[in-house]
């Protein structure tokens, strides 16, 4: 081999592995969920109000089945998606919470229901403690709980349920295992967060479709918040999924334009719960194929996605 071809084979070999070492955005476990005081709501109302910011009705908040704020036989817990809010598909986990007699958490994802800037501060680390705090919550209101997560909130509660075996059920809609754009993945390269941001515009924008969307939705911030919401779903992709034995139920559209119906189908075969359920809805009033259920997107499918999530409760072992 030619002295000339040796180096060259070695330069390469060496910037490759440069580039393949290169940093990432990290994934730091969160610390171990504090108590939480006894007053739950009190304790909400006081960590919301830190932000001046806050858009009204995309607050934490919990919504109790009985006046006297009694636990219930299940607790339902709400996780909305990436760039949206509680409202995104309300009143569905409302309405749902209301059928089944149980006390209801709606949370709030660090960055989101704020000001379009807010979104660029989150990490990784943030989203999955306020999926962790969720859940502490969760395990207040109810002997048993049942998370509900929507797109990137399907991440995060695939996440959870990687982690609390006893959960008495996983209902993903419209789960986020891969943005339906393939070039997202370029966000989860090495290097990306150094090199990506000098040819990307610095905010993303897209157009809400009605006034409401613009409302509770944040539909311009910071293109930065885009490399901690593909961390998360690499890092929930590499989780062994085969571990999860949890009671599954997966809505989706095999028409979605916003994340991968593939993907979502894929993570859903490599589930190892006994008990998993999948229903395809290709018809949507979103035209998006993405918002199954809400008065804002899909007001006239509502219904039907929680008689489903009802049927598929109401068939789980009894403890």
């Amino acid at each position: 081999m030619p002295k000339t071809l040796r180096w060259t084979l070695l330069c390469l070999s060496l910037l490759g592995l440069l580039l393949a070492s290169g940093p990432r955005v990290p994934v730091e476990a969160p610390p171990a969920q504090p108590a939480l005081p006894a007053d739950l709501d009190a304790y909400l109302a006081q960590s919301e109000a830190r932000f001046s910011d806050l858009v009204p009705g995309t607050q934490k908040q919990i919504i109790w089945a009985h006046a006297d704020r009694r636990q219930t036989d299940l607790a339902l817990v709400y996780l909305h998606g990436f760039s949206a809010s509680r409202q995104e598909t309300a009143p569905l986990s409302e309405d749902l919470a209301r059928q089944l007699g149980a006390n209801l958490f709606v949370t709030r994802l660090s960055g989101h229901g704020r000001s379009p800037q807010a979104m660029g501060e989150p990490s990784v680390r943030d989203w999955l403690q306020d999926a962790q705090e969720a859940l502490a919550i969760g395990q207040r209101l109810g002997k048993r709980v049942i998370v509900l997560g929507v797109s990137t909130g399907g991440t995060l509660g695939t996440w959870l349920a990687s982690r609390q075996p006893d959960l008495a059920a996983l209902v993903l809609i419209s789960p986020n295992f891969s943005p339906r754009d393939p070039m997202a993945t370029l966000l989860t390269w090495p290097w990306a967060q150094q090199v990506l941001p000098w040819v990307l515009p610095a905010e993303h924008v897209w157009k809400p479709r009605n006034p409401e969307q613009a409302r509770y939705w944040n539909h311009h911030y910071p293109t930065q918040a885009l490399f901690p919401m593909m961390a998360l779903v690499r890092h929930v992709n590499d989780l062994p999924m085969q571990d999860i034995r949890i009671p599954t139920l997966m809505i989706y559209s095999p028409n979605d334009q916003v994340v991968s119906a593939q993907a979502a189908e894929a993570a859903f075969a490599r589930l190892g719960s006994p008990r998993k359920q999948l229903i395809a809805r290709p018809e949507s009033q979103d035209p998006s194929h993405h918002v199954l259920a809400g008065r804002i997107l899909a007001p006239d499918d509502t219904a039907a996605i929680q008689a489903q999530i009802a049927a598929f409760v109401q068939q789980l072992p009894t403890p």
